[in-house]
């Protein structure tokens, strides 16, 4: 969730390749578990930032900054033994997708095995069948999964089962340790648009080879070996006709050998009947078989693998770094020695000394970097919105009492009006809903408290604003900035 409205990034940083995210998100894991144990301090990791701002040079953009301090921050860390710095791993594409290119390449000619016996092939053999119609209805999934998602990339289930093994293999490799769990639990979301590219790319190419090792076993064994072909069914054993007509549609649907369908008529599909006759030379029916795979199987599927081997690769070196979350807004503020100005505005809640100073604390602490908060009087139905200054640096924080229920002509209006005026000075607006006087007051019935919650989540949803519930007579700043973040 976006905390500051900086605008285009395109004058911050160049785009970040998947390691690069990678040591980024790491090393905010190791930096927040680090100063949450005490082992380092806001002004050890504030001297860093400073250190490596003065290395990097004025000029640098906010990339090289980020890059020159997350390594400056594990420094620090190694000198401290503050937290364990076993790196976590990337997940082995390259050899997943050999074992799985080797596997479909094998299990192709083991197909030709299983549909062959005799050296008869059966030109209604379910394996020989079911390769052409399985790729057919993999390729009529993804049509209508793009006209469904319009033009957004299609999901299926077996790249979302794949995905998630994966995952469970990845995270399993943390070995309990805190901050590999940590860093896993964000990193998966943010990695998942590569994750299922990659795992396209592997099916892809692994179906492709599967049907070369089918081409090339029936190839190679049709050189010392006569294969006859024909066909025997227990179901259609008298319908020479059905046969027929199932033939020139299957087989038939690559129209590269017209002379060998004109031929067929229901008395010569009867012949090739292997229990009445002999069947024929299979070797035309091989070339066909080997267009219809070949155009069927292997040339779609490499062009689909190598259309997902492109978007894997602009998404490795386009990698998603959320740049306006409040860590990193944070790093930039300080590098940019700017100051954020929190507007605090209560609406039909005056706001007591001590939830102020509960809003000083979680505020200070979510920005430590040169952060100042004002407070404006509490607003009603007919008040005028306080003039709100104008400029990135500025936060809009409207505050709500849980204890009053949410009604869409009353507050709804007043979160319209606030937020079109904070859009129009380029600051961003959030909410926090204060809990401390509702869980007071129902602090035995937990149940209460969730539908109150719900209740208030259900309407401020819609209005496109982050929001978390705090209890501003006890503020806990990680609690909030983790509902902001979710947001």
């Amino acid at each position: 969730m976006a905390f500051f409205n900086f605008g285009s990034r395109t004058d911050l940083s160049s785009p970040f390749t998947e390691e690069q995210a990678r040591l980024l998100t790491w090393t905010k894991v190791l930096e927040e578990e680090a100063v949450k144990r005490r082992k380092i301090t806001i002004s050890e990791l504030k001297e860093v930032t400073a250190r490596c701002a003065r290395e990097v040079g004025e000029q640098a953009d906010f990339k090289k900054l980020l890059l020159t301090r997350a390594e400056g921050v594990l420094d620090l860390l190694r000198s401290k033994s503050a937290v364990s710095l076993k790196k976590p791993q990337g997940i082995p594409y390259l050899l997943i997708g050999s074992v799985f290119a080797v596997l479909a390449f094998v299990g192709g000619v083991l197909t030709n095995e299983f549909s062959v016996t005799n050296n008869r092939i059966n030109l209604l053999s379910p394996p020989l069948l079911g390769v052409i119609a399985w790729n057919l209805i993999v390729y009529c999934w993804i049509a209508i999964a793009v006209l469904f998602n319009r033009g957004k990339s299609p999901v299926g289930l077996i790249r979302r089962f794949f995905a998630g093994a994966l995952l469970k293999l990845q995270t399993r490799g943390s070995h309990g340790q805190q901050a590999l769990i940590t860093f896993y639990s964000k990193w998966t979301e943010a990695e998942m648009p590569l994750l299922r590219g990659r795992i396209a790319e592997i099916l892809h190419f692994s179906a492709a080879l599967f049907g070369l090792g089918l081409i090339a076993s029936i190839g190679i064994h049709g050189w010392g070996t006569e294969y006859t072909v024909g066909w025997e069914s227990t179901w259609l054993s008298d319908k020479p006709s059905a046969v027929l007509t199932f033939i020139n549609l299957f087989y038939g649907m690559i129209p590269v050998n017209s002379d060998l369908f004109n031929q067929l008529t229901p008395q010569v599909i009867e012949s090739m009947n292997f229990g009445s006759g002999h069947g024929q030379n299979a070797a035309p029916w091989l070339l066909q078989l080997f267009y219809i795979i070949s155009l069927v199987v292997v040339v779609p599927r490499i062009l689909l693998g190598l259309y997902a081997l492109a978007k894997t690769q602009y998404i490795e070196n386009h990698f998603p770094v959320d740049l306006e979350s409040v860590y990193y807004s944070n790093i930039l503020r300080q590098w940019r020695g700017q100051t954020m100005l929190i507007q605090i505005i209560p609406f039909s809640y005056p706001l007591t000394e001590k939830v102020k100073d509960g809003i000083q604390k979680f505020a200070s602490e979510l920005h430590p970097e040169n952060s100042r908060c004002i407070f404006s009087a509490a607003q009603h139905e007919d008040t005028k919105l306080p003039e709100i200054p104008a400029g990135e640096q500025t936060e809009v924080v409207a505050v709500f009492a849980m204890t009053s229920t949410p009604e869409t002509e009353v507050q709804g209006r007043f979160i319209a009006e606030l937020k079109e005026k904070a859009q129009a000075s380029k600051a961003l607006l959030r909410i926090v809903v204060d809990t401390s006087g509702f869980l007071a007051r129902f602090a035995n019935t937990p149940q209460r408290i969730a539908e109150r919650k719900k209740n208030w989540s259900n309407f401020l949803t819609p209005y496109g604003v982050s929001f978390a519930f705090v209890n501003l007579t006890e503020a806990d700043s990680k609690d909030a900035a983790a509902q902001f973040e979710q947001a």
